[in-house]
Protein backbone atom coordinates (compact mmCIF):
# COMPACT_ATOMS: atom_id res chain seq x y z
CA UNK A 1 0.00 0.00 0.00
CA UNK A 2 1.77 3.31 -0.74
CA UNK A 3 1.19 6.37 1.01
CA UNK A 4 0.69 9.40 -1.31
CA UNK A 5 2.32 12.70 -0.08
CA UNK A 6 1.51 14.94 -2.67
CA UNK A 7 -0.85 17.42 -2.61
CA UNK A 8 -5.10 16.30 -2.75
CA UNK A 9 -7.23 17.85 -4.43
CA UNK A 10 -9.28 19.62 -1.87
CA UNK A 11 -12.28 21.10 -3.51
CA UNK A 12 -13.46 18.25 -4.71
CA UNK A 13 -12.66 16.13 -1.21
CA UNK A 14 -13.94 18.65 0.89
CA UNK A 15 -17.66 18.66 -0.60
CA UNK A 16 -17.08 14.50 0.29
CA UNK A 17 -16.05 15.08 3.27
CA UNK A 18 -18.89 17.40 4.56
CA UNK A 19 -20.96 15.27 3.87
CA UNK A 20 -20.82 13.38 6.48
CA UNK A 21 -19.00 15.76 9.17
CA UNK A 22 -20.49 17.23 12.47
CA UNK A 23 -22.35 14.10 13.30
CA UNK A 24 -20.74 12.63 16.33
CA UNK A 25 -21.93 15.81 17.68
CA UNK A 26 -25.22 14.05 18.37
CA UNK A 27 -26.22 13.32 22.30
CA UNK A 28 -25.54 9.35 22.42
CA UNK A 29 -28.65 7.41 23.58
CA UNK A 30 -27.03 3.60 23.60
CA UNK A 31 -24.53 2.53 27.03
CA UNK A 32 -23.30 0.99 23.77
CA UNK A 33 -20.75 3.39 22.32
CA UNK A 34 -21.64 5.96 24.89
CA UNK A 35 -17.90 6.07 25.77
CA UNK A 36 -17.68 7.19 21.89
CA UNK A 37 -17.91 11.50 20.81
CA UNK A 38 -16.70 12.01 17.24
CA UNK A 39 -15.09 14.84 16.26
CA UNK A 40 -15.16 13.48 12.60
CA UNK A 41 -11.91 13.68 11.01
CA UNK A 42 -10.16 12.11 7.56
CA UNK A 43 -8.72 8.81 8.27
CA UNK A 44 -7.97 7.79 4.98
CA UNK A 45 -7.89 8.92 1.24
CA UNK A 46 -8.12 6.26 -1.32
CA UNK A 47 -8.17 7.47 -4.75
CA UNK A 48 -9.60 10.41 -4.12
CA UNK A 49 -12.69 9.14 -1.64
CA UNK A 50 -12.57 10.33 1.59
CA UNK A 51 -12.86 7.69 4.40
CA UNK A 52 -13.81 9.33 8.01
CA UNK A 53 -13.71 8.57 11.19
CA UNK A 54 -16.99 8.44 11.29
CA UNK A 55 -17.00 6.05 8.35
CA UNK A 56 -15.21 3.92 10.66
CA UNK A 57 -17.96 4.08 13.67
CA UNK A 58 -20.80 3.38 10.96
CA UNK A 59 -18.67 -0.01 9.81
CA UNK A 60 -18.74 -1.24 13.49
CA UNK A 61 -21.70 -0.30 14.87
CA UNK A 62 -23.19 -2.37 11.58
CA UNK A 63 -21.11 -5.29 12.59
CA UNK A 64 -22.98 -7.53 14.82
CA UNK A 65 -19.97 -9.42 15.32
CA UNK A 66 -18.55 -6.31 16.87
CA UNK A 67 -18.53 -6.10 20.44
CA UNK A 68 -20.51 -3.19 22.34
CA UNK A 69 -18.52 -0.75 23.99
CA UNK A 70 -15.30 1.98 22.94
CA UNK A 71 -13.18 0.89 19.85
CA UNK A 72 -9.29 0.39 20.27
CA UNK A 73 -7.15 2.07 17.80
CA UNK A 74 -6.20 -1.57 16.53
CA UNK A 75 -10.01 -2.07 16.21
CA UNK A 76 -10.52 0.89 14.13
CA UNK A 77 -7.41 -0.06 12.27
CA UNK A 78 -9.39 -3.04 10.83
CA UNK A 79 -12.39 -1.77 10.27
CA UNK A 80 -10.43 1.32 8.36
CA UNK A 81 -8.74 -1.48 6.19
CA UNK A 82 -11.93 -3.61 5.27
CA UNK A 83 -12.81 0.23 4.14
CA UNK A 84 -10.39 0.84 2.08
CA UNK A 85 -11.09 -2.56 0.19
CA UNK A 86 -14.42 -1.79 0.01
CA UNK A 87 -14.07 1.73 -1.54
CA UNK A 88 -11.65 -0.26 -4.36
CA UNK A 89 -14.27 -2.56 -4.83
CA UNK A 90 -16.69 -0.10 -5.27
CA UNK A 91 -14.70 2.31 -7.67
CA UNK A 92 -14.22 -0.74 -9.85
CA UNK A 93 -18.39 -1.84 -9.47
CA UNK A 94 -19.10 1.85 -10.79
CA UNK A 95 -17.36 1.22 -13.85
CA UNK A 96 -19.91 -1.10 -14.96
CA UNK A 97 -22.62 -0.22 -17.34
CA UNK A 98 -26.12 0.13 -16.03
CA UNK A 99 -25.29 -0.64 -12.68
CA UNK A 100 -28.78 -0.10 -11.50
CA UNK A 101 -29.43 -0.90 -7.73
CA UNK A 102 -33.51 -1.16 -6.99
CA UNK A 103 -35.18 0.06 -3.72
CA UNK A 104 -35.90 -3.42 -3.51
CA UNK A 105 -32.32 -5.11 -3.10
CA UNK A 106 -31.93 -2.23 -0.93
CA UNK A 107 -34.67 -3.46 1.18
CA UNK A 108 -33.95 -7.00 0.94
CA UNK A 109 -29.69 -5.98 2.48
CA UNK A 110 -30.98 -4.38 5.18
CA UNK A 111 -33.56 -7.05 6.48
CA UNK A 112 -30.58 -9.48 6.22
CA UNK A 113 -28.48 -7.02 8.02
CA UNK A 114 -31.32 -6.64 11.03
CA UNK A 115 -31.86 -10.40 11.17
CA UNK A 116 -28.34 -10.87 12.37
CA UNK A 117 -28.56 -8.58 15.58
CA UNK A 118 -30.08 -9.98 18.49
CA UNK A 119 -33.51 -7.56 17.91
CA UNK A 120 -34.34 -4.82 16.17
CA UNK A 121 -34.35 -2.28 18.49
CA UNK A 122 -31.06 -3.21 19.25
CA UNK A 123 -30.16 -2.72 15.76
CA UNK A 124 -31.80 0.35 15.88
CA UNK A 125 -29.88 1.47 19.46
CA UNK A 126 -26.73 0.79 17.72
CA UNK A 127 -27.74 3.01 14.68
CA UNK A 128 -28.73 5.73 16.91
CA UNK A 129 -25.76 5.94 19.19
CA UNK A 130 -23.46 6.38 16.38
CA UNK A 131 -25.67 9.11 14.53
CA UNK A 132 -26.47 7.18 11.32
CA UNK A 133 -29.78 8.49 9.71
CA UNK A 134 -31.88 6.86 7.40
CA UNK A 135 -30.63 8.30 4.39
CA UNK A 136 -27.12 7.52 5.00
CA UNK A 137 -27.71 4.01 6.14
CA UNK A 138 -29.55 3.68 3.04
CA UNK A 139 -26.54 5.00 0.96
CA UNK A 140 -24.24 2.50 2.93
CA UNK A 141 -26.64 -0.18 1.76
CA UNK A 142 -26.70 0.84 -1.77
CA UNK A 143 -22.96 1.33 -1.64
CA UNK A 144 -22.63 -2.89 -0.33
CA UNK A 145 -25.22 -3.78 -2.80
CA UNK A 146 -22.96 -2.35 -5.40
CA UNK A 147 -19.91 -4.53 -4.05
CA UNK A 148 -21.75 -7.40 -3.86
CA UNK A 149 -22.96 -7.33 -7.15
CA UNK A 150 -19.56 -6.51 -8.75
CA UNK A 151 -17.94 -9.66 -7.22
CA UNK A 152 -21.02 -11.47 -8.46
CA UNK A 153 -19.88 -9.92 -11.85
CA UNK A 154 -16.59 -10.17 -11.75
CA UNK A 155 -15.43 -13.08 -9.66
CA UNK A 156 -18.15 -15.43 -8.69
CA UNK A 157 -19.75 -15.76 -12.75
CA UNK A 158 -16.08 -17.23 -13.67
CA UNK A 159 -15.57 -19.90 -10.71
CA UNK A 160 -15.97 -23.58 -11.76
CA UNK A 161 -16.50 -26.28 -9.04
CA UNK A 162 -15.54 -30.15 -10.48
CA UNK A 163 -16.81 -33.42 -9.48
CA UNK A 164 -13.37 -34.27 -8.36
CA UNK A 165 -13.61 -31.28 -6.02
CA UNK A 166 -17.35 -32.21 -4.67
CA UNK A 167 -16.18 -35.81 -4.60
CA UNK A 168 -12.76 -34.78 -2.28
CA UNK A 169 -14.74 -32.34 -0.01
CA UNK A 170 -17.22 -34.68 0.60
CA UNK A 171 -14.83 -37.47 1.25
CA UNK A 172 -12.66 -35.24 3.80
CA UNK A 173 -15.09 -33.06 5.37
CA UNK A 174 -18.35 -34.91 5.30
CA UNK A 175 -17.63 -38.35 5.61
CA UNK A 176 -15.01 -37.74 7.89
CA UNK A 177 -17.10 -35.59 10.18
CA UNK A 178 -19.65 -38.53 10.47
CA UNK A 179 -16.93 -40.99 11.27
CA UNK A 180 -16.29 -38.83 13.78
CA UNK A 181 -19.11 -38.81 15.40
CA UNK A 182 -19.82 -42.24 14.76
CA UNK A 183 -22.91 -41.81 12.25
CA UNK A 184 -23.74 -42.08 8.86
CA UNK A 185 -22.29 -39.61 6.55
CA UNK A 186 -25.43 -37.77 4.26
CA UNK A 187 -25.51 -39.43 0.34
CA UNK A 188 -23.70 -37.31 -1.41
CA UNK A 189 -26.65 -35.87 -3.48
CA UNK A 190 -28.62 -34.87 -0.68
CA UNK A 191 -25.26 -32.05 -0.03
CA UNK A 192 -23.92 -31.82 -3.35
CA UNK A 193 -25.75 -28.37 -3.49
CA UNK A 194 -24.35 -27.22 -0.42
CA UNK A 195 -21.28 -28.44 -1.20
CA UNK A 196 -20.91 -26.54 -4.72
CA UNK A 197 -21.80 -23.20 -2.28
CA UNK A 198 -19.05 -23.56 -0.26
CA UNK A 199 -16.07 -24.61 -2.66
CA UNK A 200 -17.90 -21.36 -4.98
CA UNK A 201 -17.60 -18.97 -2.31
CA UNK A 202 -13.98 -20.44 -1.11
CA UNK A 203 -12.59 -19.47 -4.78
CA UNK A 204 -14.77 -16.45 -4.98
CA UNK A 205 -12.79 -15.41 -1.81
CA UNK A 206 -9.76 -16.40 -3.26
CA UNK A 207 -9.70 -14.62 -6.39
CA UNK A 208 -11.01 -11.45 -4.69
CA UNK A 209 -8.09 -11.22 -2.05
CA UNK A 210 -5.50 -11.69 -4.97
CA UNK A 211 -7.39 -8.84 -7.28
CA UNK A 212 -7.29 -6.46 -3.57
CA UNK A 213 -3.68 -7.21 -3.29
CA UNK A 214 -3.24 -6.18 -6.82
CA UNK A 215 -5.53 -2.86 -6.66
CA UNK A 216 -3.94 -1.59 -3.10
CA UNK A 217 -0.45 -1.74 -5.21
CA UNK A 218 -1.78 0.45 -7.72
CA UNK A 219 -4.05 2.70 -5.93
CA UNK A 220 -3.12 5.70 -4.36
CA UNK A 221 -3.94 5.36 -0.66
CA UNK A 222 -3.05 8.14 1.99
CA UNK A 223 -3.30 7.11 5.82
CA UNK A 224 -3.34 9.91 8.15
CA UNK A 225 -2.89 9.46 12.13
CA UNK A 226 -3.03 6.94 13.84
CA UNK A 227 -3.37 4.64 10.74
CA UNK A 228 -0.60 5.66 9.06
CA UNK A 229 1.96 3.63 11.69
CA UNK A 230 -1.02 0.68 12.02
CA UNK A 231 -1.44 -0.32 8.62
CA UNK A 232 1.00 -1.52 6.76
Amino acid sequence: MRRIARRLPWPALLARFLRGALVGLLALSSPALAQTILVDRIAAVVNGTVITESDILWYLALDPETPDGTFSEEVRARALQQLIDQTLLRHEAEKLPALTIAESEIENYLAQLRARFPSESAFRRRVAAVGLDERTLREIARHRVEILRFIDFRFRSFVFVSEQEVQWYYQSHVVSEAQRRGTAPPPLEDVRSLIERILRDEKTKAEMIAWLDEARRRAEIVLYPPYRSLLK
